[in-house]
C-alpha cells in the first residue's frame, strides 16, 4: 500500500456539536483533498 504525499488544503466547516448533551458550534478545518480534520474550534454555546 502506498500513500501519496499532498499539502493539506484546510476548508472550513461549521457544525453543531453536542457536549454533555449540550448544543454547540464548532468551527472545523479539514484537508479538501484527504478529508483529513486537520483543527476543530468551539465557537459559542448554540441556541437549545
Amino acid at each position: 500500500m502506498t500513500l501519496r504525499r499532498h499539502k493539506h488544503t484546510a476548508i472550513t466547516i461549521h457544525a453543531i456539536r453536542q457536549r454533555a448533551g449540550v448544543p454547540y458550534h464548532v468551527e472545523r478545518k479539514v484537508c479538501s483533498n484527504c478529508r483529513r480534520l486537520l483543527e476543530e474550534k468551539t465557537i459559542k454555546r448554540a441556541a437549545a
